[in-house]
């Protein structure tokens, strides 16, 4: 448990304040394929245009009081959106679970841009340049903030871009398509600059795992999976990255329910 005050109102600060920055990853997931501006516009509702109120904002409360509906039409609303509220509100909770000074809840950045990058390649399979980039060099940031281990994180950057980034180039010599997306690798090294190269082989292993659990519910759904089926990579890995980060406190935090909005 964290030393930095009063436990169980910080747990309630922490998940409400990542409940709210899940509304806003949620509505960045939705406009930024689009080519939408994610900062300027008013929510509204996405089957009849109207304009949403204050009242139908609150992260998860909104959704359970008009019991999933708009209020103006009675279309439902997208699942997608209040799932990236409880999760992202999981990911604050869990970084004061695991925080032992104030500067240590700068690790809530990196599991909600590990949500949001997860969320557009399921989605998608996309992994916005921009985005990945954000995440290596809040990591850069935070090991300095953190006082981390400085050889540890950059060995850990620079194993997991370049290893994957090997992978990527060694499948399209031999095969001579590409096998995987650019943005991969730069995630991975996000992911090692943050978490430092002794956590990679323990990333990649469950990363693994989701991706066979993905493989699984999508033949439950009856989706035909077949050698030329993408998977998105990015999104396991994210994954497994916050399931890795989890397991540092023991909490067996495993946010497969992504999974099932899509």
């Amino acid at each position: 448990m964290p030393v930095i005050g009063n436990a169980g109102l910080l747990l309630a600060c922490g998940f409400l304040a990542g409940a709210i920055i899940g509304s806003f990853l949620a509505l960045v997931a939705a406009r930024l394929p689009e080519g939408r501006p994610v900062v300027r516009g008013r929510s509204a509702c996405d089957a009849c245009g109207r304009t949403l109120g204050p009242l139908e904002l609150v992260p998860l409360f909104s959704a359970l009081a008009l019991r999933g509906r708009c209020r103006g039409c009675g279309a439902a609303i997208p699942a997608f959106t209040w799932i990236m509220e409880l999760l992202a509100g999981l990911v604050g909770l869990l970084a004061v679970l695991l925080a032992r000074v104030p500067a240590d809840l700068v690790w809530a950045v990196f599991g909600w841009l590990l949500l949001l990058l997860a969320a557009l390649d399921l989605r998608h399979y996309w992994l916005p340049q921009r985005l990945t980039v954000l995440l290596a060099l809040s990591g850069i940031a935070a090991l300095f903030t953190t006082h981390g281990d400085v050889a540890a994180s950059l060995i850990g950057g620079a194993a997991g871009f370049l290893g994957l980034e090997a992978v990527r180039l060694g499948y399209r010599a031999l095969r001579g398509r590409e096998g995987m997306g650019g943005g991969d690798p730069l995630l991975l090294g996000g992911i090692g600059l943050w978490m430092g190269w002794q956590a990679l082989p323990f990333v990649v292993i469950v990363a693994s795992l989701v991706g066979f659990a993905l493989i699984a519910l999508w033949k439950l759904r009856g989706v035909e999976v077949g050698a030329a089926t993408r998977i998105p990579l990015g999104a396991c890995l994210a994954i497994a990255a916050i399931g890795v980060w989890a397991a540092a406190a023991r909490v067996p935090f495993v946010p497969l329910a992504l999974l099932y909005a899509f």
